[in-house]
């Protein structure tokens, strides 16, 4: 009789993953039963396949809701909630990368999933979201870029193509089908004058999340005619998210700016809300939102600020990416996030700037690396409501000449 085994933690977290991605509302029993029948020679208990699975993120202690486990703390509404998509398909970004959820505080990590050698390009990714800094946008609104990645566009060519009812114009027929597909059918002008008035407004303000925030609705409203609201929305709600409210308090000028700001957030739903919660009719949507999501979008404030949060705490420029938004900070980085198109930041990659082994974190810099400790860590206390911890932090470390080659930083 051939004696089993016990697998260890990355093979049986692996088998997990690979069955949630088959079937994603699989419970602890049907996932350890689907181990046991694809590996007959693995000794494997239910008991150990819910701890690795509420380990990252693919099972809750109430089974029965199918909800994966979040981070944050009850107490503490600064503290970011967030978890890992169980729909998500990371091996078919990158078979370099896996996830998991580090602690409540942290949330998800992405940990190198076999050993990295030095200048290893990890993975490339377009954003799930974006909208770029404003010179970027109004670039695209004068025709001179495209409209979705924001490539300049010197002059028409036979690869440029432009919205049919506005003058947007697009570098390629793809940037043109996703702009449509994702947003530009509720955002042209031409078929809702009432979005121009948003626009103009946190154009005037160089406003950039609220922005982010019009095209999120946009891709919710498009999505659910296409019968793929569940899908977007899943991969919102597994960025991290915090409110706004949260983030403008860390300010030292908040107990002047507070009125003011929250006007500003007056200002923004009501024109928000003229421009889609009933969109006209030359956007062609025939499937209204439900009644439920239609009210917390357009109706409670609550919806609102947290969006405006995610996206400030999630962006890369303007990006917001959904395997890239795993990657936690450190003063210290193991990997650089990269632009592989000269005139864009559309697209990007992550690259290793040193050797990573196998079940190692990844992670960035969130911050400019030739900061001094105190400046560091009152931008990232302010930006991402955390205090950072990091080995360079703690000893004071000096931007050393391997991370100044690693990230290729400028003299």
């Amino acid at each position: 009789m051939t004696e089993k085994t016990v697998p260890s933690e990355e093979e049986l977290v692996s088998a997990i993953e690979a069955i949630k991605l088959e079937v994603p509302e699989a419970g602890v029993k049907t996932v350890t039963n689907q181990i046991l029948k694809k590996e007959p020679l693995w000794q494997v208990s239910e008991k150990r396949v819910k701890k690795f699975m509420q380990a990252n993120g693919l099972t809750q202690a109430g089974e029965s809701t199918k909800v994966p486990v979040k981070s944050g703390l009850a107490d503490d509404p600064s503290v970011p909630v967030s978890y890992i998509d169980p729909k998500l398909d990371f091996k078919s970004v990158s078979d370099a990368v896996t996830a998991r959820m580090v602690d409540p505080v942290t949330g998800k990590g992405l940990f190198a999933a076999r050993d990295i050698k030095k200048d290893e390009i990890l993975f490339t990714e377009s954003p799930f979201v974006y909208f770029p800094p404003w010179e970027g946008f109004t670039m695209a609104r004068t025709g001179r870029a495209c409209g979705n990645c924001c490539k300049p566009i010197m002059y028409p060519n036979r690869l440029t193509q432009h919205c049919a009812h506005c003058n947007m114009y697009y570098c390629s027929k793809e940037c043109r089908t996703h702009a449509w597909d994702n947003f530009h059918q509720l955002e042209c002008a031409n078929l809702n004058p009432e979005v121009s008035k948003f626009i103009n407004f946190c154009e005037m303000e160089k406003w950039q999340a609220p922005m982010a925030v019009l095209r999120i609705y946009a891709q919710m409203i498009l999505a659910h005619q296409r019968g793929e609201l569940d899908t977007v929305l899943g991969h919102l709600d597994a960025f991290a998210t915090v409110s706004q409210e949260e983030r403008q308090a860390k300010e030292t000028e908040w107990i002047f700016m507070e009125q003011p700001t929250r006007d500003l957030w007056t200002k923004a739903r009501e024109l928000l809300r003229n421009a889609y919660k009933v969109p006209p009719k030359k956007c062609k949507i025939t499937k209204p939102l439900p009644e439920e999501l239609l009210k917390k979008l357009f109706d409670e404030e609550e919806t609102f600020l947290n969006y405006l949060g995610k996206f400030n705490i999630n962006n890369q420029n303007g990006g917001m990416y959904l395997v890239h938004s795993h990657i936690n900070h450190n003063c210290y980085p193991n990997v650089s996030i990269d632009y592989p198109q000269r005139t864009s930041q559309y697209i990007i990659t992550v690259r290793a700037i040193r050797d990573i082994k196998k079940g190692e974190q990844l992670f960035e810099t969130y911050v400019n690396p030739r900061w001094n400790k105190e400046t560091r860590q009152t931008y990232l206390d302010k930006s991402y409501l955390f205090k950072c911890q990091c080995e360079r932090c703690l000893t004071d470390g000096p931007l050393t000449d391997e991370l100044r080659l690693g990230l290729r930083l400028r003299d």
